[in-house]
């Protein structure tokens, strides 16, 4: 019997209980309908050179994917320090808001600064909205097997990039349908799995604000009353791990999303089938689908930050080795390799952050991770397109692949400031 009781005790209990399971339901339909479609403006980027943009330049074209990534990882901070502060509920439901009203908004569009406006700045805010608390409320509930659980809510967004660029490229054949009932329905696909989302995101038990927290306690003294009232703790900002790791993170993007966005433009240029070039996208995603996941439970047990590192600095070599794809063959094997190694580091960024955080700064810290690449990821599309203009596909091999490879030595700075030991879990 003793040794029965001690067994009971020693074994913590799980962490995936249902309300775990329906955080990480909402929150990989949210990734769905955020970061999941924008990782489908590929798709978008080839048919406005086509049609409404047609006189525009490539690059020009491409601001629009950079401009709403920016706002994505620019607004972080803010959403993050939000969601520490006041909980979920206001700032998903906002986002929500924003994201079908933005995508509303672009079925309107004619001119470059319209969907500059419309599919730029507006869904680029929207979407900060979502993509942080999502994060964040996960990290909040998963301790042990945070790795595996962030991987499952981010892998909601590869899966809506393998989904989305179907859905919309199919739509866009339709001549009754048309571009802008493609937005349209887009939108309307949204409203309910949004709604889900923010029903089913709620904070985990004991991690409230601590203004909410004194507030509920008759018997705390005005000290702690007025200590409950400040802004949120910006000291996590100050460690180095934190630091080096939005550094590495600002190198990363600053190439990441090349083969993402070009993929399709690329097989266009190798003379592939328009069919072939626009299925290009899915294929990546659907990759990072299981990269987003798979590493993160091995992660969990050999250390997230070392197999971060591990898969940027792969990502790194796939990236130099994109222009040797020639071949349906060998752009399909590239695109399947960079996916998977890529939607790695989608993943165990957020899951990085979390480790670090402590759960009353965990949003700001996801936010800080996120915002510090939110100028190299804005630059990475536009500098891509004039990349290609000007020197070929060749260049932008290179610039992705140097770029990552720089971030993996800065992120491996970052992970021995947390622990100098060669072959320490970290």
């Amino acid at each position: 019997m003793a040794n029965a009781t001690e067994t009971s005790v020693s074994k913590p209990p799980s962490e995936y209980t249902p309300r775990a399971w329906l955080v990480i339901f909402g929150s990989a339909l949210g990734a769905f309908c955020s970061v999941g479609f924008i990782n489908s403006f590929g798709v978008f980027q080839e048919y406005y050179l086509q049609h409404q943009l047609k006189g525009e330049s490539e690059s020009t074209v491409a601001w629009l994917g950079g401009v709403s990534i920016f706002f994505i990882f620019f607004a972080s901070v803010a959403s993050g320090s939000i969601l520490d502060l006041f909980g979920p509920t206001v700032i998903l439901s906002v986002g929500s808001l924003g994201t079908v009203l933005s995508i509303m908004m672009s079925s309107l569009c004619h001119e470059f600064w319209q969907f500059l406006l419309a599919q730029g700045v507006l869904m680029g805010v929207s979407m900060s909205l979502l993509v942080v608390p999502m994060v964040a409320l996960v990290g909040q509930y998963f301790k042990v097997k945070r790795g595996a659980a962030l991987g499952i809510v981010i892998a909601g967004s590869s899966l809506g990039g393998v989904i989305w660029p179907i859905v919309i490229n199919r739509l866009l054949k339709n001549k009754s349908v048309g571009f802008g009932w493609t937005m349209r329905i887009v939108a309307f696909i949204m409203v309910p799995l949004l709604t889900v989302t923010c029903l089913c995101c709620r904070p985990a038990p004991g991690t409230q604000n601590p203004k909410a927290r004194v507030s509920d306690n008759e018997s705390a003294t005005p000290q702690e009353t007025k200590q409950a009232k400040r802004l949120p703790d910006f000291s996590i900002l100050a460690k180095p791990s934190v630091r080096l790791s939005c550094l590495g993170f600002v190198f990363v993007y600053f190439g990441m999303f090349s083969p993402f966005f070009f993929t399709t433009s690329y097989a266009v240029s190798q003379g592939f089938s328009a069919d072939f070039a626009f299925y290009t996208v899915s294929i990546v995603n659907g990759a990072s689908l299981f990269g987003r996941i798979l590493p993160g439970i091995v992660a969990d047990k050999y250390g997230r930050f070392n197999f971060c590192i591990i898969f940027t600095f792969l990502s790194g070599l796939i990236a130099l080795c994109w222009t040797k794809a020639t071949s349906v063959a060998g752009l399909a094997v590239f695109c399947v390799a960079y996916g998977f190694t890529s939607g790695a580091i989608l993943s165990l960024q957020q899951a990085c952050a979390a480790q670090i955080a402590t759960p009353q700064t965990i949003g700001l810290t996801v936010g800080a991770f996120m915002a510090s690449a939110s100028f190299s990821a804005m630059a990475n599309v536009p500098i891509s397109g004039e990349l290609v203009g000007k020197y070929g596909y060749l260049a932008l091999s290179i610039y992705s692949g140097v770029s990552l490879l720089v971030g993996s030595l800065l992120l491996l700075l970052a992970r021995f400031a947390q622990n100098r030991k060669l072959l320490a879990v970290v």
